[in-house]
């Protein structure tokens, strides 16, 4: 036989005699106990006294607790004032000298669908009245409308802190 062949063949025998030898030692299972030695325990089912005999805490409504919290609410309000006021803004569409007047151009624009109202003002000795399309928290529902009544009305409006 040639040489390398040869060796090879000692090197097989020499491989599986060491499997032979080994692989059994460490596949003996000696390690199994100690991997399931875990014991569950479970106990008896618990006893809970009746209910007869079990003190409960009331519940509270939901009626006493929208009171509870709008009497706590009146009563911050009432101690601190807010610390960052609301910003409302309405759209000023006429000025008159006369209420009837205000209140045609008011009554006009409540037929066409919009919020509006006349707010009097004393300046001067004279009284003014306002007709105003609001009061809305966002600039851009009166940008939108201030729009709407320039093309339906033609009149131009502008855009005034509230109140």
């Amino acid at each position: 036989m040639e040489a390398p062949l040869q060796q090879r063949i000692v090197g097989a025998i020499v491989l599986v005699t060491l499997g032979v030898i080994f692989i059994p030692a460490l596949l003996d299972g000696s390690g199994f106990k100690s991997r399931q030695v875990q014991d569950i325990e479970i106990k008896e089912k618990p006893e809970f006294p009746p209910l007869t005999q079990k003190k409960l805490a009331p519940v509270p409504t939901p009626l006493e607790t929208i009171k509870k919290t709008q009497s706590t609410a009146l009563k911050a309000d009432v101690k601190q004032p807010h610390k960052k006021p609301v910003k409302s803004f309405a759209l000023q569409v006429g000025t008159f000298d006369s209420n009837e007047n205000a209140e045609k151009l008011r009554d006009k624009l409540r037929k066409a669908g919009y919020s509006t109202f006349v707010h009097k003002v004393k300046s001067k000795g004279k009284t003014s009245y306002k007709v105003r399309v609001g009061p809305e928290l966002e600039l851009s529902v009166l940008e939108k409308a201030k729009m709407d009544v320039k093309k339906s009305f033609k009149i131009d409006g502008y855009i005034v802190n509230h109140p």
